[in-house]
């Protein structure tokens, strides 16, 4: 059973992204709340033909951590089945609760998908993605849904109090 594993790290980052991004490395006040570690507690692809056929991959040993940097620059890491797969990109805001991944490492690609904040430190993503559900090597369309945890947070020093509070109201409302 295996993701297309760039597929899987596309999918957390683009929907992480909607907090916002930049061209540069200078510090983006609409990342305030999105930059830091994250760690998935939940990775679940779903086929959209059956529901029955998905699988929790973190609840069967898999990891995936995102880092997102102040400038909207993010590293993502998943281990599946003991092999690594790295991502490398900027996050960006496209309205409401929308997202926007452009991916440069390990090939050029632009995703879209959703996120919703529960609270400051958990964020709830959900997006297209491939899958291998029937062990047949080729990947199948799939639904993705993520849930991951803040494992740290970025000096909050990084954007002003006042930032903060508007990007919140813009950013999650």
């Amino acid at each position: 059973m295996g993701p297309r594993r760039t597929g899987w790290v596309a999918t957390a980052l683009f929907l992480l992204a909607g907090c916002g991004g930049s061209d540069s490395f200078d510090p983006n006040d609409l990342l305030s709340e999105c930059i830091g570690d994250w760690e998935a507690t939940a990775l679940v692809p779903t086929s959209p033909v059956t529901s029955s056929a998905s699988a929790d991959l973190i609840a069967l040993g898999s990891t995936f951590n995102l880092n997102v940097q102040p400038s909207g620059t993010y590293t993502a890491v998943l281990i599946f089945q003991g092999l690594a797969s790295t991502e490398i990109g900027t996050l960006s805001l496209s309205g409401g609760n929308t997202v926007v991944l452009d991916r440069t490492f390990p090939t050029a690609s632009k995703e879209i998908s959703t996120y919703i904040f529960k609270g400051s430190d958990r964020l709830i993503l959900d997006g297209n993605t491939e899958f291998d559900f029937n062990f047949d090597e080729a990947p199948d369309e799939a639904l993705a849904h993520f849930e991951l945890v803040r494992r740290q947070d970025w000096p909050r020093s990084l954007v002003s109090r006042e930032t903060r509070i508007a990007n919140r109201r813009s950013c999650f409302t």
